[in-house]
């Protein structure tokens, strides 16, 4: 990579990681995000299925892949 004014090197940087983390507890609790410490993917499907989705149907990596083969 080229450095310039516009494109300055790039460096390391340190976090507040207490920080950083209480900024995603906010978040979460302003989006209704609830942790789930016990989820499993057993769990998700479980709650997908009650929910109509089946796996079989691979809604999500079919968007991806159909996104990808846009251009």
């Amino acid at each position: 990579m080229i450095e310039s004014k516009e494109n300055p090197p790039s460096r390391s940087h340190v976090v507040d990681k207490q920080a950083l983390r209480q900024l995603v507890a906010q978040q979460n609790v302003q989006l209704g995000i609830v942790v789930d410490p016990t989820a499993t993917p057993d769990k998700i499907r479980a709650m997908m299925r009650g929910l109509g989705i089946q796996a079989e149907d691979n809604l999500f990596s079919c968007g991806i892949v159909a996104a990808r083969d846009e251009d």
